[in-house]
C-alpha cells in the first residue's frame, strides 16, 4: 500500500489519467466494425463530430496501422505526440517539485 501511495504522490494524477488511456488505446481491438461510444453527437445521430474516429486513430496508429490511422482520423498521431509530451512533462514536473 506504501508503494501505491509514493507512485500517486511522485505522479499527477492527470498523468496517470493520460497514461492509462493511451495505454488503453495500445489495447483496444480494431477489428470489430461496430463500437459503443460516448460522443453526445453521435448518440444524438448527427453524422460530424470532430472528435469521433480520434481514439480509433490513435489505436490503430499504436498497432502500426499508420495509413488507416490517417485516414479514421488525421489529427490520431497528432493526439499521441500532444499527449506523450503532457505525460512526461507533468512526470518531469511532479518529480521535480518533489524532491
Amino acid at each position: 500500500m506504501k508503494k501505491l501511495r509514493a507512485i500517486r504522490m511522485r505522479f499527477s494524477p492527470e498523468g496517470i489519467i493520460w497514461l492509462t488511456a493511451l495505454i488503453a488505446l495500445a489495447l483496444l481491438p480494431t477489428e470489430s466494425s461496430t463500437h459503443f461510444t460516448l460522443c453526445p453527437l453521435s448518440n444524438l445521430g448527427l453524422d460530424f463530430c470532430p472528435g469521433c474516429g480520434l481514439g480509433r486513430s490513435i489505436s490503430l496508429a499504436f498497432q502500426g496501422e499508420l495509413t488507416a490511422s490517417f485516414a479514421t482520423h488525421p489529427l490520431g498521431l497528432f493526439a499521441i505526440i500532444i499527449l506523450s509530451y503532457r505525460i512526461i512533462t507533468l512526470s518531469f514536473y511532479s518529480i521535480k517539485s518533489k524532491i
